[in-house]
C-alpha cells in the first residue's frame, strides 16, 4: 500500500477531524471523476476520506508517476499535482 504525507490542513467532512500537514496517510486508490485526479486515503487514526492531489506533498511516492497503489482504480501516469490539466 502506497504512502504519503500531507501538504496542507485537510478537514474530514464526515468526522469533523483536522488533520495537519505531515500527517501520513495510506492511499486506497487513485481515481477519476469529471477529469479531475482524486485520492482515497485512510487516516492513521483510523477511518478514510477522499482527498485532492494538491492536498498531498509533492514528494509522495505515490505521486511520482508508477500509478501503483494495489487498486484495480489505479490511474498509471498520476504525476505531481502541480499539473496545469486539473
Amino acid at each position: 500500500m502506497q504512502t504519503a504525507t500531507l501538504a496542507k490542513i485537510v478537514r474530514d467532512p464526515r468526522s469533523g477531524e483536522v488533520h495537519v500537514p505531515n500527517e501520513q496517510v495510506a492511499i486506497l486508490t487513485v481515481t477519476q471523476n469529471f477529469n479531475r485526479t482524486l485520492f482515497k486515503v485512510r487516516w492513521r487514526t483510523g477511518g478514510d476520506c477522499v482527498i485532492f492531489p494538491e492536498d498531498l506533498n509533492g514528494n509522495s511516492s505515490a505521486l511520482a508517476g508508477d500509478g501503483s497503489t494495489g487498486s484495480s482504480q489505479s490511474e498509471p501516469g498520476i504525476v505531481s499535482p502541480d499539473c496545469s490539466d486539473m
